[in-house]
C-alpha cells in the first residue's frame, strides 16, 4: 500500500493556507493603505513572495527525511528547544488567531445570536476528525476542497463581471510609493509567511518529490491570480471609497450576484470558498501542534492525547478572550497581530539557511 502524500494534494495546501486569514482581515487593510492602486501592490508583493517560497522550499530540501523540529534539532544544538517551544506557541497563537476570525465572520454573517464558544466548537469537530487521521489524507482533503474552491470562484466571476467598471481604478498612482510598498510587505506577511507550516512534513513521505516545487510554484500562481482579481472585482464594482466601509468587502460582493435573473441570494453558498481556507488553515495549524507532542517524546500515549486536548479546549476558551471584538480592539488585532507571527518566522528562515549554506561548506 503506498503510504506516499501525493504532490498536487500536498502543494494545494500553500493555496488555503494563502488564504486562511487574509480574506476578511488582511484584504481591508490592503484596500485602506493602496485604495484603487492595491492591484500594483499585488503583483510587487508576488514577486517578492517567490523569494520567501524559494526559502521555504529551500529548508524543505535540507535532510528531506527530517520535519521542521527535527531540523531545528541540528542547526541550532543547544537553543533548539527553546525555539521549538517558541514555534509551537507562535502556530498556536496563529490558531487561535484563525479560531477568533471564523467565529467573528460566522456571527456577522449569518449566526448573530450564536455565541462564538459554540461556532468554534462545531467548527473543530471536523478539524480534529481530520487530523486525527493522516497528512495523506489530509492532502486528499485539501485537494478535493481546492477543485470546489475554483468551481466556485469561476461561479462567481460569471455573475460579477456584467457589473465591472474599470472607471473605478482611476485616478491611476495617486498613492506614495511607500504606501503601495508597503501594502505589498502587508501581503507577504498574511498571504506567504503561513506557507512555513508546510515544513512540518518531511520531503521524503511525498510521492514524486521532484515534482513538488513545481506544484508549489502552480499553486502560488493561482492563490495569487484569484487574490488579484478578487481585489480587482472589489475596487471595480464598489469603487475604493465604498469598498472601504465594509469589514467583509468580498462577501458583500458577492451578495450583487444573480443568475439568469432570477437565481439570488447565493452569496451564502459561494462564500463556502473561504470557510474551506479557514478549515484547511486550521487543521494544518492543528496537524503542526500534534506534532509538536510527537516531538516530545511522551512516553504514555494517554498523556499525550489528554495534553493534545487541553490545548484545544484551552485554545477556544482563550481565543475570544485574547481577541477582543470592540470596534478599536479589532483594528488594533487586524493590524499588527500578524507580525507578531511573521517577523519571528522570517528571522528563524534566514538564520536556518545561513546554518544550513555554512554546513555544506564545511562538508
Amino acid at each position: 500500500m503506498n503510504k506516499k502524500i501525493g504532490h498536487k494534494g500536498f502543494a494545494s495546501l500553500l493555496f488555503f493556507l494563502s488564504q486562511e486569514i487574509f480574506l476578511g482581515v488582511g484584504l481591508t487593510r490592503i484596500l485602506s493603505i493602496s485604495e484603487q492602486n492595491s492591484w500594483i501592490s499585488i503583483l510587487i508583493a508576488f514577486v517578492i513572495g517567490f523569494i520567501f517560497l524559494n526559502m521555504i522550499m529551500y529548508v524543505m530540501n535540507y535532510k528531506k527525511d527530517l520535519n521542521v523540529f527535527e531540523k531545528i534539532d541540528i542547526l541550532f544544538g543547544k537553543f533548539s528547544k527553546i525555539i521549538n517551544f517558541i514555534l509551537f506557541s507562535l502556530v498556536t497563537l496563529y490558531f487561535m488567531f484563525s479560531l477568533w476570525n471564523l467565529s467573528i465572520y460566522i456571527q456577522n454573517k449569518f449566526l448573530d445570536q450564536t455565541p462564538k464558544f459554540l461556532i468554534m466548537f462545531l467548527f473543530l469537530i471536523p478539524v480534529i476528525y481530520i487530523v486525527n487521521k493522516d497528512i495523506k489524507t489530509i492532502s486528499k482533503v485539501s485537494l478535493i476542497c481546492f477543485i470546489l474552491s475554483i468551481v466556485e470562484f469561476l461561479a462567481s466571476v460569471f455573475g460579477l463581471v456584467n457589473y465591472i467598471d474599470f472607471n473605478n481604478f482611476k485616478p491611476l498612482f495617486t498613492n506614495s510609493f511607500n504606501e503601495i510598498i508597503s501594502s505589498s510587505f502587508i501581503i507577504i506577511a498574511y498571504f506567504i509567511t503561513p506557507f512555513s507550516l508546510i515544513l512540518i512534513v518531511p520531503k521524503n513521505t511525498i510521492d514524486e518529490p521532484k515534482k513538488l516545487n513545481k506544484s508549489f510554484i502552480y499553486f502560488y500562481i493561482i492563490g495569487f491570480l484569484e487574490f488579484l482579481l478578487i481585489t480587482s472585482f472589489i475596487i471595480s464594482i464598489f469603487g475604493i471609497d465604498y469598498a472601504k466601509l465594509f469589514y467583509y468587502p468580498e462577501f458583500s460582493l458577492l451578495k450583487k450576484i444573480s443568475y439568469f435573473d432570477f437565481i439570488e441570494h447565493v452569496e451564502n453558498l459561494l462564500s463556502s470558498q473561504w470557510l474551506f481556507s479557514l478549515y484547511i488553515g486550521s487543521v494544518i495549524n492543528l496537524y503542526f501542534i500534534k506534532n509538536y507532542l510527537k516531538y516530545l517524546n511522551i512516553k504514555k500515549l494517554k498523556t499525550k492525547k489528554i495534553i493534545y486536548y487541553i490545548i484545544i479546549f484551552v485554545s477556544l476558551f482563550i481565543s475570544p478572550r485574547l481577541f477582543m471584538n470592540t470596534t478599536i480592539e479589532y483594528h488594533v488585532v487586524k493590524e499588527y497581530f500578524i507580525y507578531l507571527y511573521s517577523i519571528p518566522i522570517f528571522v528563524l528562515l534566514i538564520i536556518a539557511i545561513i546554518l544550513i549554506r555554512k554546513e555544506k561548506r564545511a562538508n
